[in-house]
């Protein structure tokens, strides 16, 4: 079990029994927000305060980061979560450009979508089996289905 701790720096793993295992990122991340696991077992982690991707070994080595703040094609804002697809495609609710980003397994920019207009501002992310993208659009409070 992987725990972003945003006021510590840091993701805590546990074992799931519940005991404490280990630390990652401790001294590299600014405010993690939010972490989830790829298809080739790597930890990505949304780093609000960076605003970037990191990529970890499950055990806690840095592999990689990308993205770099802003509001261009392929850079983020706030990002604050995060899931992949079936894919392996990362996809990314940054509520700083009020957009979803899409970027490969390799970090590299694909699409995005969402509101320029600053009416779209989401929060959370997640993919579901069938291939719907859901989006909480907490200014709007409200969930978004894609």
């Amino acid at each position: 079990v992987f725990v972003a701790e945003e006021d510590n720096h840091r993701i805590s793993v546990f074992q799931t029994n519940g005991q404490f295992s280990h630390i990652i990122g401790k001294g590299r991340l600014g405010n993690p927000c939010d972490v989830t696991v790829t298809t080739n077992d790597q930890l990505l982690v949304a780093d609000l305060n960076h605003h970037c991707i990191y990529t970890f070994t499950l055990d806690g080595n840095y592999v990689s980061k990308f993205a770099t703040e802003g509001p261009g094609r392929g850079q983020l804002s706030g990002p604050y979560s995060l899931t992949t697809d079936l894919y392996g495609f990362i996809l990314v609710a940054e509520f700083g450009n009020g957009r979803v980003s899409i970027f490969n397994k390799d970090g590299k920019f694909v699409h995005c979508f969402g509101s320029e207009d600053g009416k779209f501002n989401p929060y959370g992310i997640a993919y579901s089996p069938t291939g719907n993208i859901y989006v909480s659009d907490n200014g709007n409070k409200r969930v978004q289905i894609f």
